[in-house]
């Protein structure tokens, strides 16, 4: 009887394993949890309002709602009693503080991807345009050429044209290697673009072009080639000579502030064949070079496309 019963007093002392698991169990869905309502914030609530300036009050704002509903659920599980407050602020506080800084982190790992993705596109941009490229003097040899033979005929309008397409290539070749050019520069490049266009471009009725630069003459600064693959864009898929077509530019810097609206019709063999990767590789430029201090927005319907741009230069 003894030796049984201290069989069985040894059996009573032993662990509970199935608290010991349960209370691992809880552990882990209180992490996942945790990490899934971090995850939620960030895709839905740093991304949208955060990293805009214009809506960061919106952020914190619902942070403090945030806070305030974690509390609660908080007191729920420790019954109101008073006893807990200061344990459930401190746990919500370390919380809230884990969600926010998870953001942060998945902000700092998407930007490095974006980063290291922007840099293998240049490189290859870079390999491609060595593999294509020919001589700058021959080509400004060859323009400088016949610049002289119309000017020798009198052909004004096409000295003219000649001289325009000189100041692109210039520009593109010289310019664009810089990490910013002036606003002057990259408007002077960007009216040599639209001239040459308007001279490709027949006279009718049914074709209506209207492009307005302004800027306030104080200095400022830009990307160089940033807004041309917008404007490439709604002259490539947004010209018909079969059915009535529009493009509509403006662009005024103002405060070293630039704002920029490009409305154009879309021609039916463009929707078929879609817009091409210009834009999204200004996209990339955007969020890399100017992450926070712009706004783009882009609208299509089926016969228009639109974009409006603010950006602090």
């Amino acid at each position: 009887m003894v030796a049984l019963r201290g069989v069985w007093q040894h059996e009573e002392a032993a662990p509970d394993i199935g608290g010991l698991a349960r209370y691992l169990l809880g552990i882990g869905l209180l992490l996942a949890g945790l990490g899934a309502v971090a995850h939620l914030n960030y895709r839905w609530a740093f991304r949208q309002w955060m990293l805009r300036r214009e809506t960061v009050w919106v952020y914190w704002t619902w942070l403090c709602g945030l806070a305030w509903l974690l509390f609660e659920l908080l007191q729920v599980r420790t019954d109101h009693v008073p006893d807990f407050i200061d344990e459930n602020l401190l746990v919500t506080a370390v919380l809230l503080a884990l969600i926010v800084a998870y953001g942060y982190v998945a902000d700092s790992f998407r930007t490095r991807r974006a980063q290291d993705h922007l840099l293998q596109q240049k490189m290859e941009a870079e390999l491609t345009a060595l593999k294509a490229q020919v001589n700058p003097h021959f080509l400004f040899n060859a323009l400088n050429t016949i610049y002289n033979e119309a000017q020798r005929v009198d052909n004004g309008t096409v000295a003219d044209l000649i001289q325009q397409l000189a100041g692109i290539m210039r520009f593109t070749l010289q310019e664009s290697k810089q990490p910013l050019t002036s606003i002057e520069n990259e408007f002077s490049f960007l009216e040599k673009y639209l001239a040459l266009q308007r001279a490709r471009l027949p006279q009718r009725d049914t074709l209506r072009v209207s492009t307005q630069l302004e800027w306030d003459g104080q200095p400022a600064s830009i990307a160089p080639l940033l807004l041309i693959p917008f404007i490439e864009n709604a002259y490539q898929y947004g010209i018909s000579f079969v059915q009535p077509s529009y493009i509509d530019l403006q662009i005024a810097v103002e405060n070293r502030r630039l704002r920029m609206r490009l409305a154009n019709s879309i021609a039916p063999a463009a929707a078929r064949l879609g817009l091409g990767t210009g834009i999204a590789t200004a996209r990339q430029r955007l969020a890399l070079m100017y992450a926070n201090r712009h706004q783009l927005d882009i609208q299509q319907t089926d016969d228009s496309f639109t974009i409006s741009l603010a950006l602090d230069l």
